[in-house]
């Protein structure tokens, strides 16, 4: 599975290419995750119905990389 080909996937499919990602290498570090999150966030078009409920998960996610930077930066 390519990280560049737009593909329709359910969440099983999305743990697995994760996993698949994480195993490879392919992880970001939490500072560029952060980053590359806020760029998402910025360019999405969030004015459908759940845009809030999307707006908050994300945000979730970024705080999570924050803390787990903010805990690396510690070590």
């Amino acid at each position: 599975m390519s990280l560049h080909q737009p593909v329709r996937m359910n969440r099983t499919d999305v743990l697995i290419a994760i996993a698949e990602v994480a195993r490879s290498g392919g992880a970001s570090q939490p500072e560029d995750a952060i980053a590359q999150l806020a760029a998402i966030i910025n360019g999405l078009e969030l004015s459908g119905s759940g845009s809030d409920r999307v707006m908050e998960m994300l945000l979730r996610i970024g705080a999570c990389l924050w803390n787990l930077q903010q805990e690396r930066m510690r070590l």
